[in-house]
């Protein structure tokens, strides 16, 4: 799995404007390149589209949120490849789920690993992402995440030292530019689409923005 740097810096600005709540999202894929890939090619993220902030767990608003970023990848070509999660605290960051090494890692618990699973039936390579709150910083040093994989019908974490960045370095630099300039707060997830339809959860200038700083 490779994120590029539209999906990492998406990512971290959802968490930069909650951070004082949980927040989740989806991470999408070409369909053709989630399709053609040849055996051993990490499946690219090219996007992240935000989905909540605070209360994860309200199954209606879950079930209508994907039904539409579904509709939305259908009319793109693309499908949903990845879920992430940021829980509340970074003491959240510890939990029953983790395994020993729980005080360097973030924990999925079963509002990320019931979603995630349900992506995974229908791509693959699904990846489950937690944000690292203990690597958070408007400097964005150190890559954020950590990366789970679905190895038979369990979320198993992967490598925490292996680059998920298709160019970490590019990465690192428009994520901290944009939350050093505080553009999190232009950011639409879909709470904020529900308060007001008017709100675009696919964040098209954020993505603008993105796209210059490159």
């Amino acid at each position: 799995m490779k994120l590029t740097t539209q999906a990492y810096c998406k990512m971290l600005l959802h968490t930069g404007k909650y951070p004082h709540c949980a927040v989740n999202g989806v991470l999408v894929a070409e369909k053709a390149d989630a399709r053609k890939r040849r055996e051993g090619e990490p499946l690219l993220l090219i996007d992240c589209i935000p989905l909540f902030h605070g209360t994860l767990a309200l199954a209606p608003m879950l079930e209508v949120s994907l039904s539409l970023i579904d509709s939305w990848c259908k009319e793109n070509s693309y499908v949903i490849g990845g879920y992430y999660q940021a829980n509340e605290r970074a003491k959240d960051s510890r939990s029953l789920w983790c395994d020993s090494r729980a005080d360097v890692t973030c924990c999925p618990d079963q509002v990320a690993e019931k979603v995630a699973s349900r992506i995974a039936e229908g791509c693959n390579d699904a990846t489950l992402i937690m944000v690292d709150n203990n690597r958070l910083s408007v400097e964005c040093e150190d890559p954020a995440i950590i990366v789970y994989e679905h190895i038979d019908n369990k979320w198993k974490r992967r490598d925490m030292h292996s680059d998920y960045c298709e160019d970490w370095h590019e990465a690192q630099r428009i994520t901290a530019n944009l939350l050093d300039c505080r553009s999190y707060e232009s950011l639409v997830d879909f709470d904020n689409h529900m308060d007001d339809i008017r709100n675009d959860w696919t964040n098209p200038e954020i993505n603008k923005a993105i796209l210059h700083l490159c």
